[in-house]
C-alpha cells in the first residue's frame, strides 16, 4: 500500500483523460495534485479548472523538493519512463507510477468492472457507470477515459466505503518503445484484476506495438486470464475470434462464467428481446446498451431499471456529441479512429439522415495506424457513403510516441478511394482552417468531424 502512503503527486500529461480521471480520484482520496502538460487546451480543460489544479510547463524540470512531490505518475503520451520530468524524479528517489499502476492502485481494492475492447469500451464504461450512479451512487467509484460523461460531473471518482469500480481498461501499453529498447510490451489493462470483465469487440488495431492480430489476441487471452476467481467474462458473441478466445481460456479457468451479447441466436443476450428508446442513436449504441444491460443484470438490477437507467443516458464528450443545431444544420463530433468504428459513425449518420446532404471529415490518427489498416480504411469511408455526401479528409495526427512517416498521408487514401469506388466524393483539404472554410462555402445538412486528434476544433471556427 506504499502508493497510498504518499500525499503530493505529480501527473506528468495530466490533461489526458485517462490522467485526469485519475486525478480526481487522488483528490476524493484527500490527496494534493500538481501537474504538468502541452500549453494547448484538451477536452478535460473544464474538469481541471473546475478542479483548481496547478499545471506546469511539461518541458521544464519541477522543483520536486519544495514543492514536496513523494509520487510521480506519468503517461505512455509523453515519451513515458523516459521522459525528463520522470527521469528527474527516479534521480531524486521518487517513487514513479504508470497511469495504469495508479488505476489498478484503487480498481484491485474493489470489485472491479473492466470495459475492453476495440471499439466501443468507452462508451459501455461510461453507460454502466451513468447506470449505477442512478441505481447505486453510495457503492460507485470508476475512472472512464473521456473529456466528459454528459450528465454527470465528473469522469473519475474514489468511494472508500463503495463495493465496485468501473474502469475503461486500455489494450495500449505503458512504454511504446519498448520493443526497441529489448523489452517485452505491457499492456495497460494489464495490471487490473477484476472481478468482471467486458469485451465490445476484438479486432486488430495499434500496429505501433503489436506486431499482428494474433499478438492482440494473446494479449486480450492474458487479461482474461487474470480476472478473480468465480469471476465473470461478458463478450460479444457476435465476434466468433472473442468467443473462441474466451472459450479457450475457459479451458484452463473453468470457474469464469461466460456470458455472451449481440444479434446471434446463441447469445445470451439478444438485442432483439429488449426495448430500449435511447436518446443516443445507431445500432452501434443499442449494441453498447445490451452490454451494459449484461453487466448491469449481474449486479441484481431488474430489466426494467437497466433500461430506465441506459434510456437518460445522454453520451460522453467526442461520441457521436451533438455540437450544434440549427433550423437547417446539424453538427456532430466523434472520436472514432478504427476503420470499424469509421464505418459505424458513417451507417449511423446514413440510418438517421437517409436523403440529407453530409459532409463527413476524417482526420487519421498515426501513420502507423493508416498504414497498417490502410485499405479497410478506404473501405470504411466510401462504401456505406451516399451519392450526394462528401468525404473530407485533413492531415494525418501525428502521435508524440511515433516518428513522422513522410511516406504515409491523406492524398495516398484520396487516390485508393477514387481507385476504388469512382463514384465517391472525397478530398484532401489538409488543414482545420481549410476545412472550416470549405464547411461555411458548401450546403449541407450535417457535419461531422472524426477522429481522436484535434479535428474537432474545426466547430470552433464555424
Amino acid at each position: 500500500m506504499e502508493f497510498f502512503k504518499a500525499n503530493n503527486f505529480y501527473l506528468v500529461g495530466i490533461k489526458g483523460v485517462a490522467m485526469t480521471s485519475i486525478a480526481q480520484c487522488l483528490i476524493d482520496d484527500g490527496k494534493t495534485v500538481i501537474g504538468s502538460d502541452i500549453a494547448e487546451d484538451f477536452v478535460t480543460a473544464p474538469i481541471l479548472t473546475k478542479l483548481g489544479i496547478k499545471i506546469e510547463d511539461i518541458a521544464k524540470i519541477p522543483d520536486f523538493a519544495n514543492q514536496k512531490i513523494d509520487a510521480v505518475i506519468y503517461t505512455a503520451a509523453h515519451q513515458g519512463v523516459d521522459n525528463p520530468q520522470v527521469v528527474a524524479a527516479i534521480a531524486a528517489g521518487i517513487p514513479v507510477y504508470n497511469q495504469a499502476q495508479a488505476l489498478a492502485e484503487f480498481f484491485n481494492l474493489k470489485q472491479g468492472i473492466a470495459v475492453c475492447g476495440v471499439g466501443g469500451k468507452s462508451t459501455v464504461s461510461a453507460m454502466i457507470t451513468f447506470a449505477l450512479q442512478r441505481l447505486m451512487p453510495e457503492e460507485l467509484s470508476y475512472s472512464v477515459g473521456v473529456g466528459e460523461i454528459i450528465g454527470l460531473p465528473r469522469t473519475g471518482q474514489w468511494q472508500e466505503n463503495g463495493k465496485y469500480f468501473v474502469a475503461e481498461a486500455d489494450e495500449y501499453v505503458v512504454d511504446a518503445n519498448a520493443k526497441n529498447k529489448g523489452l517485452a510490451i505491457t499492456p495497460r489493462f494489464s495490471f487490473l484484476q477484476p472481478s468482471f470483465t467486458i469485451c465490445t469487440n476484438l479486432k486488430y488495431d495499434h500496429p505501433d506495438v503489436y506486431e499482428n492480430f494474433e499478438d492482440t489476441k494473446r494479449n486480450f487471452a492474458k487479461f482474461f486470464s487474470q480476472i478473480k476467481q468465480d469471476g465473470l467474462l461478458i463478450v460479444n458473441g457476435d465476434n466468433q475470434d472473442l468467443v473462441d478466445l474466451a472459450n479457450s481460456m475457459n479451458l484452463d479457468r473453468p470457474d469464469i462464467k461466460i456470458i455472451t451479447f449481440g444479434e446471434g441466436e446463441n447469445c445470451n443476450f439478444r438485442l432483439k428481446n429488449f426495448d430500449f428508446n435511447l436518446t443516443v442513436p445507431g445500432k452501434f449504441n443499442l449494441l453498447n446498451a445490451l452490454t451494459a444491460m449484461a453487466c448491469l443484470t449481474q449486479l441484481g438490477f431488474t430489466k426494467i431499471q437497466i433500461i430506465e437507467a441506459l434510456n437518460a443516458f445522454r453520451s460522453t464528450k467526442r461520441r457521436f456529441e451533438l455540437i450544434k443545431k440549427t433550423e437547417k444544420t446539424w453538427h456532430f463530433d466523434d472520436y472514432a479512429h478504427h476503420p470499424s468504428e469509421v464505418l459505424a459513425v458513417i451507417d449511423t449518420l446514413n440510418e438517421s439522415f437517409t436523403e440529407q446532404k453530409k459532409l463527413i471529415a476524417f482526420q487519421p490518427h498515426t501513420f502507423s495506424r493508416t498504414r497498417q489498416l490502410f485499405t479497410e480504411f478506404v473501405d470504411a469511408l466510401a462504401i456505406h457513403t451516399k451519392l450526394n455526401d462528401e468525404i473530407l479528409l485533413i492531415d494525418i495526427f501525428p502521435s508524440a510516441r511515433e516518428a513522422f512517416d513522410p511516406d504515409m498521408n491523406c492524398d495516398k487514401l484520396v487516390t485508393a478511394v477514387q481507385a476504388k469506388y469512382p463514384s465517391c466524393k472525397i478530398q484532401n483539404l489538409k488543414t482545420i482552417n481549410a476545412l472550416a472554410e470549405y464547411v461555411q462555402n458548401h450546403e449541407h445538412t450535417v457535419f461531422i468531424t472524426i477522429g481522436a486528434g484535434d479535428i474537432y476544433h474545426a466547430h470552433e471556427l464555424l
